[in-house]
């Protein structure tokens, strides 16, 4: 399926003047190859639509331009004659009117006002805007999402350069003041480019973002969340628009960056540049750019706008976005011909929501309740913040996951990173290992990076070493970072019992802690030492060796795992069961899953199967009926 798009607006387009002119054109769009249109909903602190919370807040039912019709049911109802999706589009976002000083609504209400850095009405490019960071003003614009996606029948909602957004100039009035002193106990800087400043305050639009996703996913969870930002980083420097956070949360479905450019070179660098720095491969599918093929007096030419379609295909986007439907028209339809004689001749298929939302992290996040940790006094604690994922607790604090990104929380829900990592493990000895970008370091229970985001590979510290991988070779490094083993194997595990598994060549050995071979690389794979005993594979078998090498249980099992508490789980065939240390089988094998003993009790699995998760990149057992049994 590819996504194409247009945008219609109220701006130089007569569109929604008639419910003939609807007709005309949503059939024309169809006609012309596309499968999704966005129409204007919301622009000039106006509604195209009868809008109860417009009524309510300031006595304007709709657009008097519209008064007495319903210009969005009627496009919805020309819509679905020809499978066209629609996604309503709230142009104006915070901003409040153009060249009006705020018009009707700050008019009616000064303090939902934002406030630049010399103390007067945010204007910028003519624009004045609302502030975006204040709870009632989100609260206003939210209820407008809201209604739309429970009165009407669409498939999802847009926002767009405006929404959410705030230009850097704003967030000095009295209440964001107020709240960034109690935060950092001072006042926010004068210069209003300041790094903290900007990212405190591009945070909390982030968050609003995060809060709508999930407010508009509880009314339907197959309603796409479509956004429209300017292209990062210069959104991000000049609007506040953190779409790379709002990407790697997974706070959007669609994302449509307005890559607005007359010369095609320039669209051809930014693509470029947004697959290699933005996007990773797992997120591509979602980037779906705006393209400009008409303001003011100025058209894309048929060839300049084939060009950049094809182009879009040639680096794997399947889609674009037109800005906007009224270029389509001109020159006797010119630019929609070239369209749907050529790469438009084939269907897109129709706009499907579950196939977009096929990796997003919608499932996880609709009508979910909170978190809940049981902590050793058998106290029930809350977690207030929604996470799609959380890890257990280790050392007093967990692993959370928002979208593809990682951070720490305490128990109580508080965070002491953000969530910025691709990868986080377990605290271990105060220590936790992160990676970020492909390296691997260390950080301590501040969220403080102790031993530098640097290794290609690494591993969680044990017994005050860890593996690290520098190049294509494995060492270990001590806990202040320096290393005492030089990278020279090919693969490496943690130490235990002061011994740790190596890979030289194909083979399995192991070193101790000068790095010395004490057991000799000669098995096909080899894990940790536990209870003087390891597990090693000869040929597709599984034994036990002690720490001489030597084989205490010959290799028989076609998988096994650690002893503990005496026993070890083996698997022969399909089953389950346990040994003993003398290879006994002292717990039959009828089980299709077994963990290791713990406190007399090992967890057991009967029906089930091991399946992967795309999202966590682990495979995790599924189905059938779980229990737990005790040691004879």
């Amino acid at each position: 399926m590819e996504i194409r798009g247009v945008w219609i607006t109220t701006t130089a387009s007569k569109v929604f003047d008639k419910q003939e002119n609807i007709a005309e054109a949503i059939k024309f769009i169809a006609e012309t190859g596309f499968n999704v249109v966005f129409p204007v909903v919301w622009n000039q602190g106006l509604t195209t639509y009868p809008s109860q919370v417009m009524e309510k807040q300031f006595g304007v039912k709709i657009n008097p331009r519209f008064q007495g019709r319903d210009p969005l049911a009627e496009l919805i109802t020309e819509a679905k004659k020809v499978n066209l999706a629609v996604i309503p589009w709230f142009e104006y976002g915070f901003a409040s009117s153009y060249q009006k000083n705020g018009g009707s609504i700050i008019a009616k209400k000064p303090e939902w006002a934002a406030i630049d850095y010399t103390g007067k009405l945010l204007t910028k490019n003519g624009f004045d805007w609302l502030n975006a960071l204040d709870n009632e003003v989100q609260d206003f614009l939210l209820s407008l999402f809201l209604e739309v996606v429970k009165k009407y029948e669409v498939a999802g909602i847009q926002g767009d350069d405006r929404f959410p957004s705030l230009p850097i100039e704003g967030g000095y009035d009295k209440k964001t003041i107020s709240q960034y002193q109690q935060e950092f106990n001072k006042q926010p800087p004068e210069n209003y480019q300041d790094p903290e400043w900007t990212k405190w305050r591009a945070d909390i639009l982030s968050n609003f973002l995060s809060r709508a996703y999930r407010e508009i996913i509880n009314v339907n969870p197959e309603l796409i969340i479509s956004m429209s930002p300017n292209a990062y980083r210069w959104g991000y420097e000049n609007y506040l628009q953190d779409s790379q956070t709002w990407i790697d949360l997974g706070l959007v479905d669609l994302i449509h960056p307005q890559l607005y450019h007359r010369e095609f070179e320039i669209y051809q660098r930014d693509i470029d540049r947004l697959r290699e720095k933005q996007f990773t491969k797992q997120q591509l599918p979602q980037l779906i750019p705006g393209i400009l093929i008409k303001q003011s007096t100025y058209r894309i030419t048929p060839e300049h706008l084939i060009k950049t379609i094809n182009y879009n295909r040639s680096v794997g986007i399947q889609g674009e976005v037109c800005f906007f439907y009224e270029g389509l028209r001109e020159d006797n339809d010119a630019l929609a011909k070239v369209l749907k004689s050529g790469i438009y001749s084939q269907p897109p298929g129709i706009f499907d929501a579950k196939e977009i939302k096929k990796y997003s992290f919608t499932h996880r996040r609709s009508n979910k309740d909170d978190y809940y940790y049981i902590n050793p006094t058998s106290q029930q604690i809350r977690l207030k913040v929604k996470f799609d994922w959380v890890e257990p607790l280790s050392e007093g604090i967990s692993a959370v996951k928002v979208g593809y990104k990682y951070g720490y929380i305490e128990q109580t829900g508080k965070f002491i990173t953000r969530l910025k990592y691709d990868t986080a493990a377990p605290f271990t000895a105060e220590m936790a290992l992160v990676s970020m970008k492909s390296k691997y370091g260390y950080i301590d229970k501040t969220g403080k990076e102790i031993i530098p985001v640097k290794f290609d590979d690494a591993m969680s510290f044990s017994e005050a070493v860890a593996a690290v991988k520098i190049g294509n070779k494995w060492g270990y490094i001590d806990e202040v970072g320096t290393m005492i083993i030089s990278p020279q194997f090919d693969e490496a595990k943690s130490f235990f019992s002061d011994i740790a598994a190596v890979k030289i060549g194909d083979k399995w050995g192991y070193i101790d802690k000068t790095g010395s071979i004490v057991i000799l690389a000669e098995f096909d794979d080899a894990r940790s030492f536990d209870a003087g005993l390891a597990v090693v594979q000869v040929g597709n078998k599984w034994g036990y060796i002690d720490r001489t090498g030597q084989f205490i249980i010959n290799p028989q099992f076609d998988e096994a795992d650690i002893f503990s508490e005496e026993l070890a789980a083996v698997k022969m065939g399909e089953k389950w069961g346990y040994i003993n240390q003398y290879g006994d089988l002292i717990i039959p094998l009828t089980f299709d899953f077994a963990k290791p003993f713990s406190e007399g009790m090992a967890l057991v699995n009967v029906g089930g199967e091991l399946k992967p998760d795309q999202e966590q990149g682990k495979a995790f057992f599924v189905g059938g009926k779980w229990g737990y049994i005790r040691k004879p």
